[in-house]
């Protein structure tokens, strides 16, 4: 078990419980919305990784509050105010949140959660199926030196690159892909209908950008997040090459602090078995090698 899962922060102590005003909303890819947040107390701390809980004020169905996380945080005026979300409409929540206009205000908490932490490495490689990039391209961005997280923001090393591969269905469930590149980003698509980038898997896609023989050239570091069998594939194709492999866990989420154990994972730990850990406290980051993926 690794040093970060052992001791982790609990952030839930430390957050912010607010009323945020949407200041924009639009549908950016099939069934794919971003909005984004006022909401300074959160914008300026969260580092990549880390979410928010969001709920509907005044309404009791849905009642509970869902996950979300922080996709990336915008300035004005030299200060960090604004937090942007990306969601696909699925469920109760996300299918009445189209409907919110700007101006109109969500009960949010946050930053929660253990981001990504990766070590200094020459390459950064970031995997991400479905709509798993949301909780990466903070991480690319602030690795390739474009931005600090974090109040006081905190010192990252830099990476030489980064290199960015998304697996969907088809082509129509991309959105904004143009960040990933406008970031600097050495962005690859896959889709299993051929629709757009190669007809494959994500893990397919990685076998054609990430060879062995870069593999062995340089430092390289993998950041995944997803479905629970596309991160275990990746976690995978990760320990095959000797690659060191985080992954952001998606388990189901009630409360977001820790005390109703809804979201619990089962995690490696030192003696070689496994115990459940909360991903909104330990996680939702995890060493790869750590996550029991078949147990």
């Amino acid at each position: 078990m690794t040093a970060a899962a052992a001791a982790p922060v609990c952030h839930a102590d430390h957050a912010s419980h607010l009323r945020a005003t949407i200041v924009a909303h639009a549908q950016v890819a099939e069934r794919t919305w971003r909005i984004r947040l006022d909401c300074p107390e959160i914008a300026e701390r969260a580092v990549p990784g880390q979410f928010a809980m969001l709920r509907i004020p005044d309404r009791a169905d849905p009642l509970l509050a869902r996950p979300l996380a922080v996709y990336d945080t915008a300035s004005v005026d030299g200060h960090r105010r604004h937090a942007d979300f990306i969601y696909l409409v699925h469920g109760k929540f996300t299918t009445a949140l189209p409907g919110l206009r700007v101006g109109d205000e969500l009960t949010v908490w946050g930053p929660l959660g253990n981001g990504f932490d990766p070590p200094a490495v020459d390459h950064l490689v970031l995997v991400a199926g479905g709509i798993g990039q949301t909780a990466l391209l903070s991480l690319g961005r602030e690795r390739l030196g474009q931005a600090a997280y974090g109040a006081p923001a905190r010192s990252a090393p830099r990476a030489r690159r980064v290199t960015f591969c998304w697996g969907a269905r088809h082509a129509g469930m991309f959105g904004e892909v143009h960040d990933f590149r406008a970031a600097g980003f050495d962005v690859h698509l896959a889709t299993l209908d051929g629709s757009a980038g190669i007809r494959g898997t994500v893990v397919d896609l990685l076998d054609t950008v990430v060879s062995r023989a870069t593999v062995g050239d340089e430092s390289v570091h993998v950041a995944c997040c997803g479905p629970g069998p596309m991160m275990a594939a990746v976690a995978k194709w990760s320990a095959a090459r000797e690659v060191g492999c985080h992954v952001s866990l998606e388990e189901p989420m009630a409360c977001g602090v820790g005390i109703c154990f809804t979201c619990v994972a089962r995690i490696r730990q030192a003696d070689g078995g496994w115990d459940y850990r909360r991903t909104c406290i330990e996680g939702p980051v995890f060493d790869a090698r750590d996550v029991a993926w078949d147990e």
